[in-house]
């Protein structure tokens, strides 16, 4: 099920499909964000969604996270 990041509740696990800016899916996928499974880690209410990986936390704003789109894992997939 696809659903934009801003929307994915906190702690659940999601797989982030598509960044539309070119610019901020060459800074995720430098930081190892788009290959796998990363965990909505804090929704802080009107501001950032915080999305983390590998001990690799990243704050991101609430207008951009409108526009990625994510997959929501499994409890039983996630993670890896």
């Amino acid at each position: 099920m696809t659903a934009a990041l801003v929307d994915v509740p906190s702690e659940e696990w999601i797989e982030l499909i598509d960044v539309p800016d070119d610019e901020v899916r060459a800074r995720l996928l430098r930081l190892g964000l788009l290959d796998g499974r990363v965990k909505c880690h804090r929704q802080i209410q009107n501001g950032p969604v915080v999305i983390q990986r590998h001990g690799t936390e990243l704050a991101l704003g609430r207008p951009l996270a409108e526009e990625i789109t994510v997959e929501r894992a499994s409890s039983d997939r996630a993670p890896r």
